[in-house]
């Protein structure tokens, strides 16, 4: 390695200027990466900067139209996304990106021919890209009425993630003829109207899917026959703000994660059937659990019994646990247990109960709104107190290391600290760590 410059001042900061490199040295493929990088108003500005740079922009696998980045008027956005797409013609594309929320500050005289060509525009650009064999697509689209998605898109080889999502006032129905996804991995779907046979054509149609996320879809099962959703390698299923009719039972046998959040369903039955490898589950919901269980309640939560990761959240739950939870079997595996959203201004005795069936627990985080204040960190060992002595149901702790306790209001911590310090185990030393939102 050379030695420093000796020179001083101004000189030296000229010096090492004329050891930087030019840009137009560098690789192609490194300055097509670096391009990828910019939007794509950014990358096409490249082109005046030299020769070299004329077409770089167009070998770009990553493109993101974002309209409300673009700020500029549907028309002029449409006008160059669709020059753009043009330009590029069939080089191989990872990512193709587009949210558009038409009519958005602008007036629109005829809303209805407005949507209908712009719809046009839409479906092309997905058609174009589509061609280029995609990795991933993301499609974020509002103000369309009557979206009818190329058929392509649900027979694209290439695809491995694919995100669909369609804000309006009505939820779009997706029924898409068939679905043939051989490579995806993840779906997401968001305001959609789903049907029970489109969906599982979703899970038969993508046989290494891992991944599903389904976000204020409408489910339209049928009412008086059970709907199986069936996949062997699905591992992760989140449903958040659904509403639907219908009996689900879920066969998924490498299943490892399922969120369940704010759920409006009028199902008979929401049953795991068959998913031996689930690990970790969040169930949040303030208002309607029992409708999505139905009187299925000990069965579910039967079904958590090899669970090591659970999430309770809301204050539905609660209600709900505080009527099963004496009958509920023993969670043997259960490792961390978060509550979340709980008023525990009303007896302990809920926290205690749930205690009493985690026996091999090594984590407790409790995220409440009525709550006292302690010092912030406190670390205990020795020997429990007895049991029952301040009237609480008793459980033992022998195996917990951490307690996290986070509030917004002042009200029993203190209670709470001391119960759960009296049943830990002898000189077993804990940390509690508690402190305001």
């Amino acid at each position: 390695m050379e030695p420093p410059n000796k020179q001083t001042g101004c000189n030296d900061e000229l010096t090492m200027s004329h050891d930087l490199p030019d840009l137009s040295t560098l690789p192609e493929l490194v300055l097509i990466h670096i391009l990828s990088f910019m939007d794509p108003k950014e990358a096409v500005q490249t082109c005046i900067l030299s020769k070299g740079w004329r077409n770089l922009w167009t070998y770009v696998p990553y493109l993101d139209f974002d309209k409300f980045h673009f700020k500029c008027t549907d028309a002029a956005f449409v006008h160059f996304v669709t020059s753009m797409l043009l330009f590029r013609g069939a080089s191989k594309l990872d990512t193709f990106m587009l949210r558009w929320h038409t009519g958005q500050h602008e007036i629109v005289t005829d809303r209805e021919e407005y949507c209908e060509i712009h719809l046009s525009n839409a479906s092309a650009w997905i058609s174009s890209a589509l061609r280029c064999k995609p990795v991933t697509i993301s499609l974020d689209l509002s103000g369309f009425a009557n979206l009818k998605l190329p058929l392509a898109l649900f027979t694209c080889a290439s695809l491995e993630n694919l995100h669909l999502e369609f804000f309006d006032s009505d939820r779009e129905v997706i029924e898409p003829k068939y679905v043939n996804l051989p490579n995806l991995k993840r779906l997401a779907l968001s305001s959609f109207t789903i049907k029970g046979p489109v969906m599982q054509m979703f899970l038969s149609g993508c046989p290494l899917l891992e991944e599903l996320y389904l976000d204020s879809c409408s489910l339209n099962l049928s009412r008086d026959m059970v709907t199986g959703l069936k996949s062997d390698l699905l591992r992760r299923l989140t449903i958040i703000n659904c509403q639907g009719s219908g009996l689900v039972e879920i066969f998924m046998p490498s299943l490892v994660s399922l969120e369940l959040e704010d759920l409006y369903l009028g199902i008979t039955k929401l049953s795991l059937k068959n998913t031996p490898s689930l690990v970790k589950v969040s169930v949040c919901d303030n208002c309607f659990v029992e409708r999505y269980f139905s009187g299925a309640e000990f069965e579910f939560f039967n079904c958590l019994k090899n669970v090591t990761d659970l999430e309770l959240y809301g204050s539905g739950i609660k209600e709900l646990l505080e009527k099963i939870i004496l009958n509920c079997e023993i969670f043997g595996d259960l490792k961390q247990l978060k509550l979340g959203k709980w008023s525990i201004n009303e007896k302990l005795d809920l926290i205690c109960q749930l205690l009493q069936h985690t026996p091999n627990l090594e984590k407790l985080i409790v995220h409440t709104k009525d709550i006292a204040c302690v010092p912030k960190k406190h670390a205990r060992s020795g020997k429990a107190k007895e049991k029952g002595a301040t009237g609480q149901i008793p459980f033992r702790c022998e195996h917990l290391k951490a307690i996290e306790i986070r509030y917004s209001d002042p009200s029993r911590v203190h209670e709470l600290v001391d119960i759960l310090l009296q049943n830990i185990s002898q000189g077993e030393r804990v940390r509690i760590d508690v402190s305001r939102f």
